[in-house]
């Protein structure tokens, strides 16, 4: 009987990505709710962290200071992060404007497909569509699981963050942002 080579190694990689996937869900376990999200004690500054709006131009974070944003992080290869953005669409909708606003991020490497993604097949209508390769935004956000979201207060700094998909749909979701905007939190 012949032996594949490649078995022990592929063996390995899967026992390391289930660890990994375990101790995801245990250090930060998430309902599904706002209430998942995990409060930073120490701000992280964002001024040094860019992104480019769909016709290229890049755009660094600090230009949101001054409003509260959601910050998504997602790739058209992620079916949590499909699901969701129609949800944070109405949420923009909803509370977006002068203090607040949603930025969805396209971790895609073709920009191509991320387009496709959110202006036709999803019809995305009230967010921007943002891209950044993921080996840059992975420089300033913890990115080994998508859909990741952050809290960015008003003078530009991370102060919250929940990586896996919520329901922005929920009273809760408006509740945490409308405080967040009013000063309360």
């Amino acid at each position: 009987m012949k032996r594949n080579p490649g078995l022990p190694l592929l063996l390995t990689l899967f026992l390391f990505c289930t660890q990994a996937i375990a101790s995801h869900e245990a250090s930060e376990p998430s309902d599904g709710t706002v209430k998942s999200f995990r409060w930073l004690q120490d701000p992280l500054p964002l001024d040094a962290v860019s992104i480019h709006d769909k016709d290229g131009k890049e755009i660094n974070l600090s230009e949101f200071e001054g409003k509260i944003v959601l910050l998504n992080l997602w790739a058209s290869w992620c079916p949590p992060c499909i699901r969701e953005l129609p949800a944070l669409d109405r949420l923009q909708k909803r509370l977006g404007g002068e203090e607040f606003s949603v930025v969805a991020v396209s971790l895609d490497k073709d920009p191509q497909v991320a387009r496709q993604m959110f202006n036709e097949r999803l019809s995305i209508e009230h967010l921007e569509l943002y891209i950044e390769p993921a080996e840059q935004i992975g420089r300033f956000f913890p990115i080994d699981v998508l859909p990741a979201n952050f809290i960015i207060d008003k003078r530009g700094r991370a102060i919250g963050m929940l990586r896996s998909y919520a329901d922005w749909d929920a009273p809760e979701s408006d509740a945490l942002f409308k405080r967040l905007i009013s000063g309360e939190m």
